[in-house]
């Protein structure tokens, strides 16, 4: 540490180089020599307080310690512990020693700042190996960046300081123990909320002997009232209890009548549902081959052989007969009208089984019987259906249909692509 006071002697050393340096210092200590005997007098009396305005320089205790990281890394070497252990021992704080090491190689600190014109009590610095200085003030230009630590043994308080340029250890202030003073103050204020806790305790019990008294006169009053309260009480609840068995009895009643109205109503419901007329009207086609000749072997033919892709206009009718809950079997008749050639209109028989599903859509196959009236060419066929309904009637039942059905005819099975029919249109199932 350099100041301009507690620096003197380090200044003394530099002048000695100079010979009218060394004129300057006889003097000085000339002079010195006159005025000690007055300053110790003086000192006895009360410690002077040495002005400080800059740290550093060839006295710092350790290398700048700019944020906790580095302060740690630096407090915790080992030689840097047995100066502390020493500067402590010299500040007549030896007892204070493992906490003080602990605390700043651990880091336990605050980043902080001196203010200037703040007073401390020793600082620990280089000269002469670790030492102290007393009894010095911070003076500088700015207040002094650094990190405070502070330890309470239940006797004193000592508020630590290091400063980030030197790492000089100080000692700001020392005090009664803050600790034990507000263990004191806690103490008395238990002390005290248990006497009012007492006396409240007091004020309750005798409460609560007259709450007591007044309840027991308020039962007994209370008892004689429940008593004449409770024969009133059985005389209405039997007359309640009467007034709920006639209104169960007829409640009963209506729910019974209401159960087998609703009973014969789905079973009505359930007759009517397992027969339901239909009517379809479809538009498609038929592909179909009349000759004889097989078409595999058309190769070895002179002529084609002829075949014909009629369109188709037609309507069938029949009945769903319900078989179960998703089952229903659809026997049909229908005409099936040829719009190119109307000799060749057909007549047609379908036994179909259609598998319905929850909200009414279905697929169903079967068997198809076409062109019952040309005995030449009458044909069974493979049937394929399928339907999505489109329109329901929720009073009547009733139930529009958009439907698709597939003939694949039997009586070229050589040759499929040529021997089949389908058409799409609407299906109204009545109710």
């Amino acid at each position: 540490m350099v100041s301009a006071r507690v620096g003197y002697f380090f200044e003394v050393s530099q002048m000695n180089r100079l010979p009218f340096m060394r004129r300057a210092v006889r003097v000085g200590l000339a002079v010195l020599c006159l005025v000690l005997p007055a300053w110790t007098a003086s000192a006895q009396q009360a410690p002077p307080v040495r002005s400080v305005r800059t740290l550093g320089g060839p006295t710092r205790f350790t290398a700048p310690v700019r944020d906790v990281p580095a302060l740690t890394r630096s407090m915790a070497r080992p030689r840097i512990q047995r100066d502390l252990a020493t500067v402590l021992d010299k500040a007549g704080m030896a007892s204070l020693t493992t906490q003080v090491q602990g605390i700043l190689s651990g880091g336990q600190v605050t980043e902080t700042t001196l203010a200037q014109g703040t007073t401390i009590e020793w600082m620990a610095l280089r000269r002469g190996g670790p030492n102290v200085v007393r009894n010095i003030r911070w003076d500088g230009n700015r207040p002094l960046d650094g990190f405070e630590f502070v330890i309470d043994d239940l006797s004193e308080t000592y508020t630590f300081f290091v400063p980030e340029i030197c790492g000089n250890l100080s000692l700001v202030r020392r005090e009664p123990s803050r600790e034990a003073a507000r263990r004191a103050e806690a103490a008395r204020a238990e002390a005290a909320r248990a006497e009012a806790a007492r006396a409240e305790a007091a004020r309750a019990e005798a409460a609560r002997a007259e709450a007591a008294r007044a309840e027991a006169a308020r039962v007994e009053a209370a008892r004689a009232e429940a008593a004449r309260a409770a024969e009133a009480a059985r005389a209405e609840a039997a007359r309640a209890e009467a007034a709920r068995a006639e209104a169960a009895r007829v409640e009963a009643a209506r729910l019974e009548a209401e159960r087998q109205a609703a009973e014969a109503a789905r079973l009505a419901e359930e007759r009517e549902a397992r027969v339901r007329p239909f009517i379809a009207v479809l538009f498609g086609k038929q592909q179909r081959q009349y000759d004889d000749t097989d078409p595999a072997d058309i190769g070895t033919l002179t002529n084609p052989v002829p075949r014909f892709g009629d369109p188709l206009f037609g309507v069938k009718g029949g009945v769903a007969l319900k078989m179960s809950e998703h089952w229903v079997f659809s026997p049909a008749l229908g005409v099936a009208a040829n719009l190119d050639e109307a000799d060749r209109t057909s007549l047609f028989a379908d036994a179909e089984i259609n598998y319905v599903f929850r909200r009414g859509a279905y697929l169903g196959t079967g068997l198809t019987f076409w062109d019952l009236t040309h005995s030449e060419i009458f044909t069974p066929g493979w049937l394929g259906t399928a339907g999505v309904p489109v329109w329901t009637n929720d009073a009547r039942k009733h139930q529009l249909l958009l439907v698709a059905e597939w003939r694949q005819l039997f009586d070229r099975m050589s040759d499929p692509d040529v021997n089949y029919q389908f058409w799409a249109g609407l299906k109204y199932l009545f109710k």
